[in-house]
């Protein structure tokens, strides 16, 4: 690999490291992101996958920010109004958006959906570079900063 100079180096461009990559680089840092793969292009005709995140109305804004809601939209999500989760019988919440006086709590998201609406605005923003396939192997202390 080339020396190449950055201010922020991200392992893992998933849904997180994603995130963080395109908020850092919108706010005109220089960003690499390490990731082993890109992920799989959307197909409007596949099968929806089994792995969803149900993200809140505060991911929904956080998307919006980053300028890739409209993406994730245009690929697959659905809205929930009601959620329940329990991991005992004595353990168990209930979320409903009518109670708390919401039109909804937020929306179920396929984390692929995710994933590849974020890759899109990494790809095409002009601070991030990503470095793929790739992985660390090593980070060493400079003087001047670091070298992976």
């Amino acid at each position: 690999m080339t020396n190449q100079p950055t201010e922020i180096a991200i392992i893992g461009g998933g849904m997180v490291g994603g995130a963080l990559a395109l908020g850092l680089a919108q706010q005109g840092f220089t960003v690499m992101v390490i990731e082993h793969a890109a992920p799989a292009p959307f197909a409007a005709d596949s099968q929806p996958d089994v792995r969803i995140s149900a993200i809140s109305a505060a991911s929904v804004a956080l998307l919006k920010g980053l300028g890739v809601w409209e993406a994730v939209q245009g690929m697959r999500s659905h809205p929930y109004r009601r959620l329940e989760t329990w991991e005992w019988e004595n353990a168990h919440v209930v979320f409903d958006a009518a109670e708390l006086k919401l039109p909804l709590l937020g929306y179920m998201v396929e984390n692929n959906v995710l994933q590849q609406a974020l890759w899109q605005a990494l790809e095409a923003h002009p601070g991030v570079t990503l470095r793929v396939p790739a992985s660390l192997a090593a980070l060493h202390r400079r003087h001047d900063g670091y070298a992976l």
